[in-house]
């Protein structure tokens, strides 16, 4: 009788042809069985500790636990924002940046959970894991390789380390419109250009769900002695079902940040950053983290990320499977309304894509006549429904652990009657990328954020260095980057995105009337 192969034995074989001996051991490490006990949460049960002892504060914080002193917080979110509200100074809290009992093993556990050597809890999101990693990598004047589709915290990342971006040319997608991955063979174009580069960083999976060759690019940049920096904040679930893309961790990324508030339980800014191999200093790591991150981290957010690695390690694998039937479900139902198309499997293989994220739906809307922010727009107004973001020709809806069949049910029956009231069009309007060439880098953006500015209106500043970061939101990508040239095509692009209602964030002018460039 044959035996169909389970995930799991085709991820062992794919991993035999595939990967080094480091990355065999990392995925041995995270799908073989675990040696501490993954039931625990330490950091938690020590608040929990701490709580019942109902302490007698002369110590910060001003509320001193009383849910009474603010009763209209109290009255929406319950009397534990302020019980649980403590810190270091009640005994048996342990203190993130000193941990010697409860948040060190809370993050041993993280990191023996998601397969990496270690893990570091992060209060401020994927973005101080962003910039941290880039301060551990390179210092003032190094040149780094980085994908031009990165979030903005990747680029204040170059600002707080003074690193000269090296960038990897955007291929967008034809279909998409955005940048899905990043190209093995094009970094290695940049590392043949700029031998002395002292890094790489790439986001994988991106905001759309896919997922670049994070195994090939491993072995290219420690061919040349260099750490990979993955931006994974929309992968947290990765390593716990074995039918979704494996993590950077286990993939051979030297550091990999995740944003366990995205797409695991944890409370929004909670996230981690993973370091694995020998290449970046777990210390100074630790240090920089020290330096970026609030001296006082918030137990609420602490304490939900010990919960969601413990929720994820026991209950994921349930969980995402369930989350994972719903999506096909949705995809397969999206794609029989007329007017809608959701992306799935067929992008992978081509312009750079080695995988993607099946609980990442991606909708196509502009058949129906509508932009995506036309479509969100009917979405909220009609049927109180929220998604992760738009962008003219799609809506991106993520399905997570936490989702139902009834509520998916609620989503497609709101696509149904949006999809069936617009006003349909075979040729709908073309969407206009950004320019093809990437804007000269006349200063690196350090040397530009610091550097005397002033205000101009946009139509008169083509030819000018621009000072601030200029971000459609989302997806979070800049356009323009302190330190580069204004050219009169990108000004046009602007004027087209302004005329689309699309958010601008990072300028002083959000509308854009002006635009802060260097004195010269």
């Amino acid at each position: 009788m044959r035996v169909e192969p389970t995930p799991a034995i085709l991820l062992g074989r794919w991993a035999r042809d595939k990967l080094n001996s480091r990355q065999h051991s990392r995925l041995a490490k995270l799908y073989l069985g675990s040696f501490m006990n993954q039931s625990r949460i330490p950091f938690l049960e020590k608040l929990a500790e701490a709580c019942q002892l109902q302490p007698v504060s002369f110590h910060m914080p001003g509320h001193k636990f009383n849910p009474a002193l603010l009763p209209e917080m109290t009255n929406l979110w319950g009397a534990g924002v302020f019980t649980g509200d403590l810190n270091e100074c009640v005994p048996p809290i342990d203190y993130l940046h000193s941990a010697n009992h409860s948040f060190k093993e809370a993050q041993a556990l993280t990191a023996e959970a998601v397969g990496a050597e270690h893990s570091f809890f992060l209060v401020n999101g994927s973005t101080v894991g962003n910039q941290a990693m880039l301060m551990a990598a390179a210092k003032d004047g190094d040149e780094v390789i980085l994908a031009r589709a990165a979030h903005r915290s990747v680029y204040a990342g170059l600002i707080l380390s003074g690193a000269r971006p090296i960038y990897v040319p955007p291929n967008y997608h034809p279909q998409v419109g955005f940048p899905l991955a990043v190209d093995v063979s094009a970094v290695a174009q940049c590392l043949a250009e700029h031998p002395q580069a002292t890094a790489i960083h790439i986001t994988s999976p991106n905001y759309y769900g896919y997922v670049s060759d994070v195994a090939g690019l491993a072995a290219l940049a420690h061919a040349h002695q260099l750490p990979l920096l993955v931006d994974e904040a929309h992968g947290a679930h990765f390593p716990f079902h074995p039918q979704l893309p494996p993590s950077a961790v286990a993939l051979g990324a030297d550091a990999v940040v995740q944003s366990a508030h995205k797409t695991l339980g944890a409370i929004t800014q909670a996230a981690w950053l993973h370091l694995s191999g020998p290449r970046l200093s777990a210390a100074h790591l630790r240090h920089i983290l020290s330096l970026l991150q609030s001296s006082s981290p918030n137990a609420l957010l602490t304490s939900s990320l010990d919960a969601a690695r413990r929720h994820a390690k026991l209950e994921g694998e349930r969980l995402l499977t369930q989350a994972l039937s719903l999506a096909e479900t949705a995809r397969s139902a999206i794609r029989q309304i007329p007017g809608l198309w959701c992306y799935g499997a067929e992008l992978v293989g081509e312009h750079g894509i080695a995988a993607y994220d099946p609980t990442k739906l991606v909708i196509r809307v502009s058949e129906t006549g509508l932009t995506g922010k036309q479509f969100v727009a009917e979405l909220w107004a009609h049927h109180k429904i929220t998604v992760e973001f738009a962008d003219p020709r799609h809506i991106i809806c993520s399905i997570s652990m936490a989702d139902e069949a009834a509520k998916v049910e609620l989503l497609l029956n709101a696509l149904r009657a949006i999809a069936a009231e617009g006003p349909k069009t075979e040729s709908p309007p073309a969407v206009q990328l950004p320019p093809s060439t990437l804007p000269e880098l006349v200063l690196n953006p350090r040397q530009a954020a610091f550097s005397r500015s002033r205000a101009v209106p946009l139509a008169q500043a083509a030819g000018e260095i621009c000072a601030e970061q200029i971000i459609p939101y989302p997806p979070g990508v800049p356009l323009l980057a302190p330190g580069e040239r204004l050219s009169a095509e990108m000004i046009d692009y602007l004027r087209y995105l302004l005329a689309l209602n699309t958010s601008i964030v990072g300028p002083e002018d959000a509308q854009l009337k002006t635009v802060r460039v260097i004195e010269a």
